[in-house]
């Protein structure tokens, strides 16, 4: 159970799977050989897709081998039925094709007589049938040739029996897997294609608008309408961001773990902040010091505070931007955490929304509410990231001073 959980619950391409499973079969019941064969449900037949115990010239040879199932149902006789999914196959009971030679070691032994009674056969294959959670045939796992040159005893097949049932379950699990993958792959080229399009669009929209505010003849009503045309054309492309990096932290967001400098991830999210408002004077109020403040994180960790630095610019009225930040050791139960306050000047957050504003696609009514996704996205990452985030008001009992958004993350400390 310790070796078959290392590949029944892990999240792994089907062809390392494959491998892993045919290693893990001969080194755990000491066997030369082994292979697996999957049925090709376009073609009906059984691919060798992986094998283990053979010379790398050989492998390539093996790998391209293809069975029918008339080849199948000719070898695996009922009264060769040992087991309820093992098929014992003694030499003399079938007819060896070129290809099948691959899988004798010493030919020339192939016409020697048994040994013994219990003795293993040069032409000996033992077949274990895999099949799909709805009974349909998934495949095969062979073994031939084990070590100590003896036929498995009865208790030996029913724990490879075992074995091959767990692997048809993690085989499965990592061909749903696989599916899901080459699904998200379409998404996001989807989501790339139409973000492109969306992006060239706004970009010639919002090029026309400037254009007419430029105008010095434009009436200011119509002004104000342009300006608002504006930021809603900076929110559909927002949007759109939040919509990609939202399928990336679905899919990705717990990968890659990393000790990361806390400090550095935050001045980055800030340039990007203020290269996305260049028509904007912003200060980040921030008293740097030379301690290094590490978390376990990913590359995906500047996105928290790049969302919060965003909407702490777009929602301060002020002609002058201020962010204050500060950065603070504090214990949470037992675990040391590093706490990010960044303190904004925007209209706050009534406490009925205080939390409803983190949940995906909600904006409940708040006046500083736009997708609904980014604040979202900050949650999640803090969440993978073993953390959490919240928001207060700046000045305590008055929203109207606007908001301190917190994160808390786990502090990185080596091992002794």
């Amino acid at each position: 159970m310790d070796i078959t959980s290392d590949f029944l619950y892990a999240e792994r391409d089907l062809e390392s799977l494959l491998n892993m499973i045919v290693k893990a079969v001969s080194e755990t019941f000491g066997l030369k050989i082994a292979t697996i064969g999957i049925l090709d449900k376009e073609t009906g037949l059984y691919c060798v897709r992986a094998c283990y115990g053979f010379d790398p010239e050989t492998t390539s040879k093996v790998l391209q081998i293809k069975y029918t199932s008339e080849r199948m149902s000719t070898d695996l006789k009922p009264e060769f039925k040992v087991g309820r999914n093992a098929y014992y196959v003694p030499k003399g009971s079938w007819i060896p094709e070129e290809e099948d030679w691959l899988f004798i070691s010493h030919p020339e032994r192939a016409d020697d007589p048994r040994a013994s009674p219990d003795a293993w056969h040069e032409c000996d294959f033992i077949d274990f049938l895999m099949y799909e959670k709805d009974g349909t045939l998934l495949g095969y796992l062979e073994i031939e040739e084990p070590l100590d040159g003896k036929i498995p005893d009865e208790k030996t097949l029913r724990a490879i029996e075992v074995f091959s049932d767990m692997a048809a379950i993690a085989i499965q699990n990592a061909k749903l897997y696989q599916r899901l993958d080459e699904d998200r792959k379409k998404v996001e080229i989807l989501l790339d294609l139409i973000g492109h399009d969306i992006n060239n669009y706004t970009q010639a929209v919002s090029g026309f608008i400037e254009l007419g505010l430029s105008r010095k003849d434009v009436p200011e009503p119509a002004r104000k309408s342009l300006s608002k045309a504006l930021d809603q054309l900076w929110n559909l492309t927002k949007l759109v961001s939040n919509v990609k990096l939202y399928a990336k932290v679905e899919a990705s967001g717990d990968k890659d773990l990393r000790p990361m400098d806390l400090t550095m991830t935050i001045k980055e999210a800030f340039k990007e902040a203020q290269d996305f408002t260049p028509n904007r004077e912003i200060r980040l109020a921030f008293h740097e010091d030379e301690e290094k403040r590490t978390s376990v994180m990913n590359n995906l960790s500047k996105n928290i505070f790049l969302n919060l630095f965003t909407n702490a610019i777009k929602f301060d009225q002020h002609e002058y931007v201020v962010i204050e930040l500060s950065i603070d050791e504090k214990m949470e139960g037992k675990r040391p955490m590093w706490v990010v306050s960044v303190a904004d000047r925007g209209p706050g957050i009534p406490d009925d929304m205080k939390e409803v504003i983190f949940n995906r696609f909600s904006n409940g009514g708040a006046p500083r509410s736009s997708s609904g996704l980014g604040l979202h996205i900050a949650k999640t990452l803090a969440t993978v990231y073993k953390g959490r985030i919240w928001v207060e008001d700046r000045h305590p009992g008055d929203r109207s001073k606007g908001s301190v958004f917190k994160v808390a993350l786990p502090k990185y400390e080596k091992a002794a």
